[in-house]
């Protein structure tokens, strides 16, 4: 789709999948990285014209997951495709290129939902500790950010890095909210 100065969005294409998409972040300008839902690769290409490739270099757990239980994003600058495993209180971080991966194992996450990128950081809804968790894209954590909501889940930050913005995951009461980001 595209979108004019207006707002509005044309559909320029339809792509049928061989599976389920639970995110999408753009590669390059003629690829996407998804998430995936009930597959073993937790994360693809696809492009454009509807082709669908493994990411070669990068190796996943042998596992599937269910709806809200993995999320994923694709930080271009830094070639790091990061997903949440909910069950697993984990996030991980694989570089594509070298095909390596680290693991994000500590108490200030728990239960991770969204994640999403900019500027050499990784942002990690953590609903079991009612934060957002900031890392380097080398899994240092830097900060744990109090967001005053229950149960952050998904969460986006602007393209530049200056906004990142956390949705809640409470039935009947969700909220949205809207932070301005300073890095030190």
């Amino acid at each position: 789709m595209s979108v004019d100065g207006k707002s509005s969005i044309t559909l320029m294409k339809t792509l049928q999948t061989s599976t389920a998409v639970y995110s999408i972040c753009p590669y390059d300008v003629n690829r996407f990285i998804v998430g995936t839902l009930g597959d073993r690769r937790h994360a693809r290409i696809i492009g454009l014209n509807g082709q669908e490739s493994d990411i070669a270099s990068l190796t996943f757990p042998d596992k599937t997951y269910n709806e809200g239980t993995s999320h994923c994003t694709y930080l271009p600058s830094d070639g790091v495709v990061a997903v949440t495993y909910h069950n697993e209180h984990t996030v991980q971080l694989y570089q594509i290129g070298p095909g390596t991966s680290r693991t994000v194992k500590d108490d200030r996450i728990q239960c991770p939902g969204g994640i999403c990128g900019a500027q050499g950081r990784v942002f990690v809804a953590s609903r079991g500790t009612d934060t957002v968790v900031e890392m380097t894209v080398q899994g240092e954590i830097v900060k744990c950010h109090d967001v005053g909501m229950k149960e952050p889940y998904i969460i986006n930050v602007t393209q530049n890095g200056g906004h990142i913005v956390v949705a809640d995951f409470v039935w009947g009461n969700s909220t949205i909210k809207l932070f301005k980001m300073e890095y030190a």
